[in-house]
């Protein structure tokens, strides 16, 4: 299989982003963005790039252009690759696409919105990509939508921000950059967790009265087989979270890493959040 990838630029080139949008979330129409809508966003200071097998769109990335600290920046409102075609790194090459043509134009600063309690979307954003998260919406887009994916947890995003030639992100993309097993032996526990009869995790308490410099975040590994298995668990999260994140980016926190913790037969996930101990444009920047 041959993965291809182009920017789209013409409602002809774009129509078929409907069809990726209902098939990843299920949107019915009026949650779905149209075609004429993201030519426009296009001819505007947009970015809209697609992946395809052969000539069957397999994914996208879609941009706008945004204003963030006062400065030209970009917000990229949707990325969605087709079920089949996920964990074959091209939603990755889709963001790094999208890098180079920020780049093109003179813009360092990329976000997006993105569930804090989905695990694996947050290690591509924070790991792979070279993010980092300070900011907490609940319910960005209201309680629910038409899509599945967003029905009985509400819609609370964390923000990430890409900034493009920040060191994090240049040594990551370079891979020359390693630290995060070293984070997780600096760092403190906000939060104990336990199983309940079922064998989930679930979560007992939070500390929040900790300013060490660095600190862990537990969170669910599986937040869908949760949902599945019992939604008052999967609530429970949700507000844990929610309080635990809220309270420290107030106290000058960001989200910095994902940590991944094999044991036994099951997979404990953290957030690694940092302080700031120097102005904060200066430190994501240099």
């Amino acid at each position: 299989m041959s993965i291809t990838y182009k920017q789209l630029k013409t409602l002809e080139e774009l129509k078929p982003c409907e069809n990726v949008q209902e098939a990843v979330w299920g949107f019915n129409p009026l949650d779905t963005i149209p075609a004429r809508f993201m030519l426009v966003v296009h001819k505007h200071g947009g970015f809209a790039m697609g992946a395809f097998d052969g000539d069957l769109m397999i994914g996208f990335v879609f941009g706008v252009a945004a204003i963030h600290y006062g400065r030209p920046s970009q917000h990229s409102h949707m990325l969605a690759v087709l079920p089949e075609y996920r964990n074959q790194n091209i939603g990755f090459k889709l963001k790094i696409a999208q890098r180079e043509d920020a780049l093109s134009r003179n813009i360092d600063l990329i976000t997006w919105a993105f569930d804090p309690l989905q695990s694996k979307n947050a290690y591509l954003n924070l790991n792979k990509l070279g993010v980092i998260a300070c900011s907490y919406d609940i319910n960005l887009y209201g309680e629910e939508s038409s899509s599945e994916l967003h029905s009985g947890l509400g819609t609370d995003r964390l923000l990430a921000e890409w900034w493009l030639v920040s060191n994090k992100v240049k040594s990551i993309l370079d891979d020359t950059q390693e630290v995060v097993k070293k984070r997780h032996t600096e760092g403190i526990n906000i939060n104990k967790t336990k199983r309940d009869e079922q064998g989930l995790r679930l979560p007992v308490e939070s500390d929040l009265t900790l300013t060490n410099d660095v600190l862990l975040l537990e969170i669910p590994d599986d937040i869908e087989e949760i949902k599945k298995l019992n939604i008052q668990v999967a609530h429970q999260w949700r507000e844990h979270i929610q309080k635990a994140l809220i309270h420290y980016f107030n106290a000058g926190y960001y989200v910095n890493y994902l940590n991944v913790e094999r044991e036994e037969d099951t997979r404990r996930t953290y957030y690694v959040l940092e302080r700031l101990t120097k102005p904060y444009k200066s430190m994501i920047r240099d």
